[in-house]
């Protein structure tokens, strides 16, 4: 399995140094005062989905079946926040959103649909020069699970979830009593500010909870002909893109590493979306 300290030490790409073994940018690693924090994960493989033995398992999780990054790539340390949407918004290169009276600034961006998540990504590219893109189904999963297979990056227990993420909890509970929600409390009943809880061990933080992120690939009900390189899925049900990592809001089977919403509708704007970019490396 892939490590952080695998990345070694000190690599210089682009200005950036990567997080790897006792090593960090004091600047961080961004291309512009605006722009998101990246985190270089490493190349290697990975193996992804889940089988029937794991908890909360659901068909379209399966096949397992490995996948392999040939190339290192950068994701968002963090979910886009509305800081950084709302730089896109000044450019007159996003549509404004509205925040449901939680705050905005670090808290992550809400009501965004797909397209307006790979126009941001856009105008990213266009702004620095880089390639910038919503990340492929793969390599969010690979970063999410940080080089773990266990149904959580943290392992097995899922009350663990309220010390890494923003998820349905007993702070939730207070407003729905009947909702089935974790055993903990995280301290919010809607979204927190990103970087709020642990990080996994590649050092991105709210793969789980907080909002659910978009990816690039259209809906396909299983694995069955998965692209194994780590490349986005472009074929398929493509009115419906697939979200991943759970929302402020989810139980435990739902905030799974391999877990996959069923296809959403690409247009669908609410305040469970959100999402993080990834940016291509040399």
């Amino acid at each position: 399995m892939a490590k952080r300290d695998q990345i070694g030490a000190c690599l210089l790409v682009l200005g950036w140094a990567t997080l790897g073994s006792g090593c960090a940018s004091s600047a961080g690693n961004k291309d512009c005062a605006e722009c998101p924090e990246m985190v270089i994960v490493p190349s290697g493989k990975f193996v992804m989905g889940s089988d029937g033995s794991e908890f909360g398992h659901n068909a379209n999780e399966a096949p397992a079946h490995e996948v392999t990054f040939a190339k290192p790539f950068a994701i968002g340390k963090y979910e886009v926040t509305f800081d950084e949407w709302d730089a896109c918004v000044a450019a007159k290169a996003c549509e404004a959103v509205q925040d449901d009276g939680w705050g905005r600034g670090r808290r992550p961006v809400i009501y965004v649909n797909f397209d307006m998540a790979m126009g941001y990504a856009s105008w990213l590219s266009k702004k620095t020069g880089k390639q910038y893109r919503v990340p492929s189904e793969a390599e969010w999963e690979y970063a999410a699970r940080g080089g773990t297979t266990t149904p959580w990056f943290w392992g097995n227990e899922p009350t663990q979830a309220c010390e890494f993420g923003n998820v349905g909890d007993q702070t939730l509970k207070v407003e729905h009593p009947d909702w089935t929600l974790h055993d903990c409390k995280d301290g919010y009943a809607k979204t927190a500010p990103v970087g709020s809880f642990k990080p996994n061990a590649f050092g991105i933080y709210d793969t789980v909870g907080n909002v659910w992120e978009w990816v690039q690939d259209c809906y396909n009900e299983t694995y069955e002909g998965a692209p194994t390189d780590g490349h986005a899925w472009l074929t398929g049900d493509c009115t419906r893109r697939i979200d991943r990592g759970g929302g402020w809001y989810n139980k435990p089977s739902a905030v799974r590493s391999a877990l996959r919403y069923a296809g959403d509708d690409s247009k669908r704007q609410n305040n469970t979306l959100g999402f993080r970019v990834v940016r291509s490396l040399p």
